[in-house]
């Protein structure tokens, strides 16, 4: 179960973008956001929490003519780096020696990855300018993203008055409380970052290289299942799905992911009504939320970075369909 919210945790940050409905200043305000997380240089340290859990992570970003380079390292926990060149990234851990590479993969490249999707407009969010503040000791720009159901969370933005770049996001429940943070502690802004600064700690002829392309979610097709998801939320689409072994009991397992462009709710169906220890009912990892049940012979889970009813509603409308 831990594996699964973890993995959910990874592909709700993958799929994450702002998709609004603005006014001028909101939106002008949200161009320049996205410009200045890319072509910015910036070098400073983040601390990712979720629950009780708090992580610290220092960024490296450079942007010149040819694109963009930046490197991500643990400053806590357990130890790995990330160095992502434009849009291929290399994920390092050092205790398995084993790297990942994967086009688009599962990040919290904190602030590019929060913004990856920041164009895709869709009708089911808000955003309006909200107060002044202070983050890593610079003046910023609250911008308040409201979904227009309470079928998803809602975010705050904090947002460098002088360069745009995104400071700290916070995600909300429909009281206003914060599941999740990203905010920078330190950063440093329009700096020269020298080469070498953006060079990984550990050689690659020491791992296991895994490539993995990933395919554009707008090409992505329904391949048919003998399964039927009666309701998502408005605005949810199937972005992947795939077919997996389990390593432990040898069962088929399907994933279907969907996305409504911000964040994204994965659904699990396990063939076998087996002693495999599945649980039952509601389970919350954090911003995290997931609900499993019997449906059949068969199991199925849903997680997902949404509302407890939302993870609920979803499971209790899959029902086996036949092929």
């Amino acid at each position: 179960m831990q594996q699964m919210l973890r993995l959910a945790v990874g592909i709700c940050l993958v799929f994450f973008s702002i998709t609004v409905k603005a006014d001028s200043d909101a939106m002008s305000l949200l161009e320049r956001m996205v410009t200045a997380t890319k072509q910015l240089n910036y070098d400073g340290v983040f601390t990712y929490q979720t629950g009780n859990k708090v992580q610290a992570i220092r960024i490296i970003h450079k942007a010149n003519e040819n694109g963009e380079v930046e490197r991500l390292l643990s400053l806590d926990g357990a130890a790995r780096e990330m160095i992502r060149t434009d849009d291929i990234v290399t994920c390092i851990f050092p205790e398995g020696k084993k790297v990942n590479v994967n086009r688009r993969p599962f990040g919290r490249g904190f602030p590019s990855d929060l913004l990856r999707k920041l164009k895709s407009a869709t009708p089911y969010y808000n955003v309006a300018l909200g107060k002044e503040g202070r983050v890593a000791n610079r003046i910023a720009q609250q911008l308040v993203v409201t979904p227009v159901d309470n079928d998803r969370y809602g975010y705050h933005l904090w947002v460098d008055k002088e360069s745009a770049l995104l400071l700290q996001s916070d995600l909300l429940t429909e009281k206003g409380e914060v599941l999740e943070k990203f905010s920078f502690s330190s950063v440093n802004l329009d700096i020269a970052i020298p080469d070498e600064a953006l060079a990984p700690e550990m050689t690659g002829h020491q791992m296991t290289w895994n490539r993995v392309e990933t395919v554009d979610p707008d090409l992505i097709e329904d391949k048919g299942s003998a399964w039927t998801i009666g309701w998502l939320p408005t605005g949810y689409g199937l972005v992947a799905q795939q077919h997996r072994r389990k390593m432990s009991n040898k069962h088929l397992v399907e994933q279907r992911v969907y996305s409504d462009g911000m964040s994204s709710i994965s659904v699990f169906i396990e063939p076998g009504r087996t002693k495999h220890g599945h649980f039952k009912g509601h389970s919350k990892m954090g911003a995290v939320n997931a609900y499993g049940a019997v449906v059949g012979d068969d199991f199925v889970t849903v997680v997902g970075q949404a509302p407890q009813h939302t993870v609920e509603k979803i499971g209790h409308s899959i029902h086996f369909s036949g092929q």
